[in-house]
């Protein structure tokens, strides 16, 4: 396989670099999860990866769900079983986007989001599935930072946990097996904001965002497919 350029964080930027993929096991599938961002780009990333010769596992996909509410919906039990089930030597992750949001501490005290006390419970979710998923036999994990947003808020927030995603991946136990993926530069015709479409080299507007601000098209979904597979998979 030939070397490719990463994109990868250091000291807070983002840095091109030259550098070997990080190859998983051969034959084993890719499996993609998430939430409500998942839903589009895993039909994407199956659809890419089985182009590329690449055996995808069914993407899931939990829609309204995060790693606030675990009362709502258990992301820990279910890697536990999603690995059990698909033994994926890669897995593609997207969370973050509905957890902007009280969550419940340990003792099960209702934490407001904002304050530091819920950075730092939300910091140990994101490095719990991070470890699960290892320990569940994952030779890398691609872990998808969220794109800009359209509302100042919900810009700030994906911003905000882009900088736990970030801070959980860079912890010795894991920097050599969890990568951080950037879509936004996808989806964006300014570096840093928002926007609804692209241009495409013919000239045309690609719509790549839902006018909610928050999720992907279609086309913004297959955008982003494609750099990952190529990014990670193309020879």
């Amino acid at each position: 396989m030939t070397r490719r350029t990463m994109m990868v964080w250091m000291a807070g930027g983002l840095f091109a670099v030259m550098s070997s993929p990080l190859r998983a096991a051969e034959g084993a599938p890719v499996l993609m999860i998430g939430d409500s961002m998942m839903r589009l780009l895993g039909i994407a990333m199956e659809k890419e990866l089985a182009a590329a010769g690449v055996t995808p596992a069914a993407p899931f996909s939990s829609l309204a769900s995060g790693l606030a509410r675990m009362d709502a919906f258990d992301w820990f039990a279910k890697v536990d079983e999603l690995m059990k089930q698909h033994k994926p030597a890669t897995v593609v992750v997207s969370l973050g986007a509905n957890d902007r949001q009280s969550l419940k501490d340990t003792t099960g005290r209702v934490v407001p989001f904002g304050q530091p006390e819920w950075d730092r419970e939300y910091g140990l979710r994101i490095g719990r599935i991070m470890d699960e998923l290892i320990k569940g036999g994952a030779t890398r994990v691609v872990w998808l930072l969220l794109p800009d947003m359209k509302e100042p808020a919900q810009q700030e927030y994906a911003q905000s946990i882009n900088a736990l995603f970030k801070r959980e991946a860079a912890v010795e136990s894991r920097k050599d097996k969890v990568v951080l993926f950037d879509m936004a530069p996808l989806l964006t015709r300014r570096p840093g904001t928002f926007s609804l479409y692209v241009m495409a080299p013919n000239g045309a507007a690609l719509t790549v965002r839902d006018s909610d601000g928050i999720h992907l098209t279609n086309v913004g979904s297959k955008r982003v497919a494609q750099s990952i597979v190529q990014t990670y998979w193309k020879k």
